[in-house]
């Protein structure tokens, strides 16, 4: 009796494993008040009284959309030109993504292979990985919004600009994630060929793609939601779709033509979540060929003129002479990049605090059902009143989630003036969507078993929550919340363009004025910081995600799999 006695004692927590949680809760507060402060951010400003006034005429003409014929019809016709914009983009950047996951590649070898490569070739082969892991870490380390503006400038208005800032980035993403899926595969069919002397495309082709076939698409068809909703936007700087009509109907104070934009917009997202969703669910010759004839289309119908691509004269905006050190300008540079982590940081938390309520208010067996085979019968108020809460939750979830950075941006700035607030509450509404939505994934794949125990027990859904699902989940919460900071480093980037605050501000005036010293400062820092904050949140995922804290009796998922998440 005594052992077994000291046995349960050794298995249970100690209090500093308890408390460890809210420490770190309570830290992350701290740390947010504080960036919050040190950016200058004032939630003050949320209730001046000409900013209120402001939101009031916003939320007056949202509530009155202008449905008349011609400007549907306008919105129709933008509409469509954001689909072709993503759909071309999304292409472009399967073939680019594909090409560089290719090369970037790493196929396992055998343990003990009966003959090496020679030196040099062996050498040339991880020379050519490195580039090509290096260029897709560049690609997707500049927001689509920055490729955007700087095509603009060298090709002028128009949807082109999208298609290849899509193209770019979307290509880096994609590249990433498909070489990570690629080399995760189970490795005895590649060890089988590799002892049949097969070469590595031939490994690449008949081990590998087989098995990362359905992952590749999934990834694909998220990246074509994600790229369609940005294709929406991108028009703010000039490159054509509903984000030219969203940027002339705030500057103009047009809010009930703003208002049907952005319905429109969330028609979009709705629309494609469910066509992704039947994708998913049939041959893969239906994804191929749809995208086949949406490119052709968007080839036929967008005016995109490649042959100035590469007679452009601000092809030399660059050069190597601009880099330079300027020390006040790189003292300057290094300010504004940490003001945009503290944004994104700030943004991340507040978000991370609203998801964290709604999330579980959307989750079925914690609210509206029972982790019971038989659960009690609730009176019928109680369970009308939980329906409400529950798709009230999601609705606003839903909403936020649909909703980009940049327009909600754009909205901000009217209502609280431009500068760090405007881009923290943008990045904060649209990320409670996305975590939202995230949480609330992982909550319902809970193991029910505590949760049924404690309910047995008489233990409120709160409860429940709180000591039998909250415990299982909370390293993947967590490492999902990084992950979005590592987005949203990248989204604060890009509602600084709209005068939002963070390093996109500089940015723009360095690309508009021409600039080339400051660009290149700026596009060197960001790319640098984008990078280090992606490396070290990969590494801090990595440890959560396979950490002793996850309890769970499936394996822990490779992080690659954040990326396939939505947005």
């Amino acid at each position: 009796m005594p052992a077994a006695t000291s046995g349960s004692e050794l298995r249970r927590p100690s209090v500093g494993s308890r408390c460890a949680p809210w420490l770190w809760t309570l830290l992350v507060l701290l740390s947010c008040e504080l960036c919050l402060r040190l950016s200058g951010a004032e939630l003050g400003k949320l209730f001046d009284p000409a900013g209120v006034a402001n939101a009031r005429d916003i939320l007056g003409g949202l509530l009155h959309p202008d449905l008349s014929a011609d400007f549907l019809e306008r919105v129709l016709a933008l509409s469509v030109e954001s689909l072709l914009i993503g759909l071309l983009g999304t292409v472009l950047a399967v073939v680019i993504g594909f090409c560089l996951a290719w090369l970037a590649t790493a196929v396992p070898t055998l343990p003990d292979p009966p003959r090496q490569p020679p030196v040099l070739w062996r050498l040339a082969a991880s020379t050519l990985r490195w580039a090509a892991r290096f260029t897709l870490g560049l690609l997707r380390a500049i927001p689509e919004i920055v490729w955007a503006y700087i095509f603009v400038r060298l090709l002028g208005l128009g949807p082109s600009a999208a298609v290849l800032a899509i193209a770019l980035t979307s290509g880096g993403g994609i590249g990433k994630v498909w070489a990570e899926l690629a080399e995760a595969v189970e490795p005895r069919s590649v060890q089988a060929l590799r002892a049949a002397g097969a070469s590595r495309g031939g490994v690449l082709a008949f081990a590998v793609l087989p098995q990362v076939r359905r992952p590749w698409v999934a990834y694909a068809l998220f990246r074509l939601e994600c790229n369609i909703r940005n294709g929406t936007i991108l028009g703010v700087v000039g490159a054509g779709g509903l984000g030219s009509e969203i940027a002339l109907s705030i500057r103009y104070f047009q809010y009930d033509k703003l208002a049907t934009t952005l319905l429109a917009v969330l028609a979009f997202v709705v629309v494609l979540e469910l066509l992704s969703l039947q994708l998913r669910q049939r041959p893969l010759r239906w994804t191929l060929g749809l995208a086949a004839l949406g490119a052709v289309w968007a080839l036929l119908r967008l005016d995109i003129p490649w042959a100035d691509l590469w007679q452009a004269p601000g092809l030399s905006l660059l050069s190597a002479d601009d880099l330079r050190p300027d020390l006040p300008f790189v003292t300057t540079v290094l300010g504004q990049t940490g003001d945009t982590l503290m944004m994104a940081w700030a943004a991340t938390v507040l978000s991370a605090l609203l998801a964290f309520v709604l999330a579980p208010l959307t989750v079925t067996p914690l609210l509206t059902a029972s982790y019971l085979s038989d659960p009690p019968r609730r009176p019928l108020l109680s369970r009308l009143l939980r329906q409400a809460a529950k798709w009230a939750s999601r609705a606003v979830l839903q909403l936020t989630r649909a909703m980009p950075e940049l327009t909600l941006a754009l909205v901000f700035v009217v209502w609280v003036g431009g500068g760090p607030l405007a881009g923290i509450l943008a990045i904060a509404v649209h990320n409670m969507g996305v975590l939202g939505r995230l949480y609330c994934d992982v909550m319902e794949e809970a193991e029910p078993g505590q949760a049924a125990a404690l309910q047995a027990q008489g233990a409120s859904a709160l409860g429940t929550h709180l000591f039998g699902v909250l415990p299982q989940v909370q390293a993947r919460l967590a490492a999902f919340t990084l992950y979005r900071f590592e987005c949203n480093v990248r989204a604060t980037v890009m509602v600084g363009f709209v005068g939002a605050g963070g390093i996109g501000d500089a940015l723009n005036t360095a690309i508009s004025l021409f600039h080339t010293r400051d660009l290149s400062w700026l596009l060197l820092t960001m790319v640098s910081v984008v990078a280090l904050v992606d490396a070290v949140g990969d590494h801090v995922r990595g440890r959560l995600l396979k950490g002793r804290h996850v309890q769970s009796r499936h394996t822990a998922p490779h992080p690659s799999s954040l990326f396939l998440q939505p947005t």
